[in-house]
């Protein structure tokens, strides 16, 4: 399962908070599956932290996903399909990374939801 920025911020608070919200719930019962994450999103985080190791300690035992020609040809489609109401950018590379790599989308973020073929699963 891809995991998409908005999870990320969730998560990341709710631990700050010491709270399990629907993030942390979400992980809690799903233990089976292995979590991954676009470097999109490692970039959208990488703001909010002092170094590379504090983040990379943040996604330990998370996939880091690339973006391979293959997404980028993805990314071109969703504007073709949704033309006049498209993603933000960022938006558009997750949502790409998911359908290239045949992953279901972990989000609370509506806007994934006009993506035509993409598998979206919320939190």
């Amino acid at each position: 399962m891809l995991t998409d920025t908005t999870f990320w911020i969730d998560l990341l608070g709710e631990r700050n908070r010491r709270q399990s919200g629907p993030a942390a719930r979400f992980i809690a019962t799903h233990r089976a599956v292995r979590f991954q994450v676009s470097v999109i999103t490692w970039g959208e985080l990488a703001v909010g932290f002092a170094s590379a190791h504090d983040l990379a300690l943040a996604f330990r035992g998370v996939r880091l996903l690339f973006l391979p020609q293959q997404v980028a040809w993805e990314a071109s489609r969703i504007d073709r399909e949704i033309p006049g109401q498209r993603l933000g950018e960022n938006d558009n590379w997750i949502a790409a990374t998911a359908r290239a790599w045949g992953l279901r989308l972990i989000t609370r973020d509506a806007a994934f939801a006009r993506v035509p073929r993409l598998s979206v699963v919320c939190y």
